[in-house]
């Protein structure tokens, strides 16, 4: 049960942290609708029950928090999988290349609560990048590494690959007051 109480307090703190940063027009919420794949190495594969397991959909809400940083959250579970499959991800975005806010490269660091024989708790380590296509819509990939964390003999180490898009609330103050504009 601790797990499970562990699994909403962390995203809890993780956003009222993030909340602490002061806001502008390029720090904004976004959230997302994503499609996963899973694969464990072939010894591990036999161990959960096989190697490959595909996940749609998947979302994500992700917080720009200056410096660089982004918070990002997903939740996904496997749906008509024979591997019942569900993580909840909480990760730091750091990003590496930024050119004109258009194409955004990060690495990432995080953790995940998975559940697919037994609750366990992973170690993520990744990279990834958005592609804004406009100022609202953006085209979102991401590999991760995770490691696991619980020592679990059902829970094992695997990649986790996601495709998605990405929609920018622009919540925050991203209209400018009259008297701020030029003239």
């Amino acid at each position: 049960m601790t797990k499970y109480r562990l699994f909403y307090l962390l995203p809890f703190l993780l956003v009222s942290f993030s909340n602490l940063v002061a806001q502008d027009s390029f720090r904004s919420w976004s959230i997302g609708l994503n499609s996963s794949s899973i694969l464990y190495s072939k010894k591990d594969g036999s161990a959960v029950g096989g190697r490959y397991i595909a996940i749609i959909p998947g979302v994500s809400l992700s917080k720009y928090i200056g410096n660089k940083m982004t918070v990002s959250f997903g939740l996904s579970k496997s749906i008509r999988d024979s591997q019942k499959y569900v993580t909840g991800d909480a990760n730091l975005n750091y990003e590496l290349l930024n050119p004109d806010y258009k194409l955004r490269i990060y690495v990432l660091g995080g953790m995940s609560i998975v559940n697919l024989l037994e609750t366990g708790i992973t170690l993520n380590l990744g990279g990834g990048g958005t592609l804004w296509i406009t100022d609202r819509f953006g085209l979102n990939g991401q590999l991760m590494y995770k490691l696991n964390a619980s020592g679990g003999d059902f829970q094992r180490s695997h990649i986790f690959g996601t495709a998605g898009i990405v929609y920018s609330l622009h919540l925050g103050g991203s209209n400018s007051r009259i008297w701020e504009r030029n003239h």
